[in-house]
C-alpha cells in the first residue's frame, strides 16, 4: 500500500493510506482521547470524542472513522475542538448518575485540584469503576466541573438476576462496545440496542432480565465496557476480611495475563512489571500461601492429554465455562461430542484442599481459595459454580492494592517461588493457556501428526460446531476456548 503525506498539529506526516486519523495520530504519538473506539471492531463513531478539524470540512470530523487523504491538514487539539468535546462530555453526563463525577473529599475533578496523598485512593463514591473509568478520566482531562445541563438520576433499576454480571443502564453511554462484541465476536447475539430516544439503550434478548437471556456467561462484554454499565460483582471486602481474619488460610493463584492490564492502570511501561512482584503485592495485602500457575496448568494438561489418548474420533475437547454454557444454549445436540475436563481453577481449588492442604497440614474448612486472572469467565464461574472462593480479575487487583497502598511501582523483592513447567507434554500447543482474541479465523496446527483446531472466541467455536454439525469437519483435535 502506497504512503501518502498529512499534517495534523504542525507535524507532517508519512502515512499508510488508507488508515484513519486516528491511527495515523497514535501511530505518531499524537493523543486523541476516544470513549466509544475499540481497535479490534468496527469503529462506530457514536460518542463524537474523537472528534478533530479537518481543513476544508465545514464540520468536525470523527478521528475514528475518518480515512486520511494525500495533503490532509489535521487539528486535534484546538480551542474550539477541546470545547466540543467537553460539551459532549456534558451531554452525557446529564443522562449518568453522578456518583463518580466529583471526588466526594476533594470536591473537584481537576487533576491540579487532587491531592495526590488521596487522588486514585478515594472509597467514597459508590460506581465500581471508581477510578479506572474512562468517563471519569475523559471528565477530568477536559476539567468537567459543572453540569449545565437538568440531570435526569436513575431511570432503570439495576439488572442482578444473574449475579455474576451486572447490567446498569443507567451507567451506559451507548458505545455499542458490548454489544459489537457479543453479536460479531462472540455471535451469541444476546445484545442489542432498543427503543428510541431518551429510552435508547442496551438491552438483553428483547428487554428479558439476564438470568432469562442467552447470556453464556463469557464475560467479554465487562471487558470492553467503558464504564459501571457492566461489571461482575466485586468481592474485594469479603476476600480482604477472610485474609485479614485469625483461623483462615488464604490461598492464591495468578495468572501472566493479568500483567498488561495492571502496567496500564499504574502507567508503567510495557513489560516492566513482572510476576514475581505482583506475587509480593498478593501477600502484602494478606494472602498467605501462592501457587504457581503452571503447577496447576501441568496438572490440568495431564487431563486434557488423556481425552485426546482415548479419543476414537475427532477429539473435541473444552474447560470453558462460558463454551459448556453455549453449547448447551445453542447446539444442545453436540454435547455428547464434548469432552469437559476441569479448568484451572478447577484443578487449582482441588489441589489446594487435597494435597497442598495435606502438605501443610491446613483444615480443609478454613482454606479460601483466590483467582487472580484477567478472565471474566472465571469470575462467573467461581461465583456459579463454586470452583473458587473468590476469582478477581486486572481491575479488581489494581483496585484492592490501591484500597491497601500497594504500589506495584515500589516493589522490587523477588518471590521464591518456582515457575516453570514439570514436564513436556506431546500437545502442550494444545492443551495449554488459550488467549482470547477477536480475529475470525481459527488457529491450525499440526502436532504429532494430528491437524489441530483451536477456536480462541465463541464465534470460532460456532464455525467449528457447525462443522462438526454437517460431518464436514477436517480436524483430528478441536479445543473450544471462549
Amino acid at each position: 500500500m502506497a504512503n501518502i503525506h498529512i499534517t495534523i498539529d504542525d507535524q507532517q506526516l508519512e502515512v499508510a493510506e488508507g488508515i484513519t486519523i486516528l491511527e495515523a495520530a497514535r501511530g505518531n504519538g499524537i493523543h486523541i482521547p476516544t470513549l466509544c473506539f475499540l481497535k479490534e471492531l468496527d469503529p462506530r463513531a457514536s460518542c463524537r470524542i474523537c472528534v478533530v478539524e479537518v481543513e476544508g470540512m465545514r464540520t468536525f470530523q470523527p478521528s475514528c472513522s475518518t480515512k486520511v487523504r494525500d495533503g490532509m491538514v489535521v487539528r486535534t487539539n484546538t480551542e474550539a475542538v477541546r470545547a466540543n468535546r467537553k460539551l459532549t462530555l456534558e451531554l452525557i453526563m446529564a443522562h449518568h448518575p453522578v456518583d463518580c463525577h466529583h471526588c466526594l473529599r476533594i470536591g473537584s475533578s481537576k487533576e491540579q485540584d487532587l491531592d495526590p496523598k488521596f487522588c486514585g485512593m478515594c472509597f467514597f463514591c459508590d460506581c465500581v469503576r471508581d477510578g479506572i473509568c474512562e468517563l471519569q478520566a475523559l471528565n477530568r482531562e477536559y476539567h468537567v466541573d459543572n453540569l449545565p445541563f437538568a440531570l435526569e438520576g436513575c431511570r432503570y433499576e439495576e439488572d442482578v438476576s444473574l449475579h455474576s454480571i451486572i447490567r446498569n443502564s443507567n451507567k451506559c453511554v451507548k458505545c455499542r462496545r458490548c454489544v459489537d462484541v457479543c453479536n460479531d465476536v462472540q455471535n451469541v447475539h444476546n445484545l442489542a440496542m432498543f427503543s428510541r430516544g431518551q429510552d435508547y439503550r442496551v438491552t438483553a434478548s428483547m428487554g428479558k432480565p439476564m438470568q432469562e437471556s442467552l447470556c453464556v456467561r463469557c464475560g467479554r462484554c465487562v471487558d470492553v465496557c467503558p464504564t459501571g454499565a457492566l461489571y461482575m460483582e466485586e468481592s474485594i471486602d469479603h476476600m480482604l476480611s477472610d485474609a485479614h481474619t485469625y483461623g483462615i488460610t488464604t490461598v492464591g493463584m495468578v495468572s501472566a495475563s493479568v500483567l498488561p492490564e495492571l502496567e496500564r492502570l499504574n502507567h508503567m511501561e510495557p513489560g516492566t512489571l513482572d510476576i514475581h512482584r505482583v506475587i509480593a503485592g498478593m501477600k502484602k495485602i494478606g494472602i498467605d500461601c501462592m501457587i504457581s500457575e503452571e503447577q496447576v496448568v501441568n496438572a490440568n494438561q495431564e487431563l486434557a492429554e488423556k481425552l485426546i489418548q482415548t479419543s476414537k474420533k475427532t477429539a473435541v475437547i473444552s474447560n470453558s465455562f462460558a463454551v459448556k454454557n453455549f453449547v448447551e444454549e445453542f447446539y444442545p445436540h453436540l454435547a455428547h461430542q464434548i469432552s469437559y475436563y476441569p479448568s484451572v481453577q478447577e484443578t487449582f481449588d482441588s489441589m489446594v484442599r487435597g494435597e497442598v492442604a495435606g502438605q501443610f497440614g491446613w483444615d480443609v474448612n478454613t482454606i479460601k481459595t483466590v483467582v487472580f486472572t484477567d478472565n471474566n469467565e472465571n469470575g462467573a464461574e467461581a461465583q456459579e459454580k463454586n470452583t473458587a472462593n473468590y476469582s478477581m480479575n486486572s481491575r479488581e487487583i489494581y483496585r484492592t492494592f490501591q484500597r491497601t497502598g500497594v504500589d506495584l511501582r515500589r516493589i522490587h523483592s523477588k518471590d521464591p517461588l518456582k515457575f516453570g513447567m514439570a514436564k513436556e507434554y506431546v500437545f502442550t500447543d494444545v492443551t495449554g493457556p488459550v488467549a482470547f482474541n477477536y480475529e475470525k479465523e481459527i488457529q491450525v496446527l499440526k502436532v504429532a501428526g494430528k491437524k489441530v483446531a483451536i477456536a480462541h472466541n465463541l464465534g470460532q467455536c460456532r464455525k467449528l460446531l457447525e462443522e462438526l454439525e454437517s460431518g464436514s469437519c477436517p480436524y483430528d483435535i478441536i479445543r473450544l476456548c471462549a
